[in-house]
């Protein structure tokens, strides 16, 4: 049986895959021991999949330089964070709700029927 990838090996993957779509340079971490760290601590508070969508946040806003061509986790975590984590919060927070009253109503519909 194949070993199951881990999450932040799969994120790490996600982060090098966008680099490369996005500024079409490899990726490049200062620290990829800190970096492993900070995407443990963000995947066990607010699960994979927000954590993938603050990953592509960062992406669509970030704006290359000259001197910094390319973005890092580190980057994100550090300096982006504080600004568009709350964002994808609340945007997931809002899509769980939306589900929520889809489920409701939709189970409400068939009991009507009943």
């Amino acid at each position: 049986m194949p070993k199951r990838k881990s999450d932040v090996t799969i994120l790490r993957e996600h982060l090098k895959q966008r680099h490369v779509e996005v500024y079409g340079i490899d990726y490049v971490s200062n620290n990829y021991a800190m970096e492993g760290r900070n995407l443990k601590t963000m995947i066990a508070q607010y699960g994979v999949d927000v954590v993938r969508q603050f990953i592509d946040a960062c992406f669509a806003d970030y704006r290359p330089t000259r001197d910094y061509p390319g973005l890092n986790f580190a980057f994100m975590f550090s300096y982006q964070r504080a600004r568009i984590l709350p964002r994808v919060l609340a945007d997931e927070k809002r899509r769980h709700l939306a589900e929520s009253h889809e489920e409701q109503t939709s189970s409400t519909n068939l009991t009507e029927w009943w």
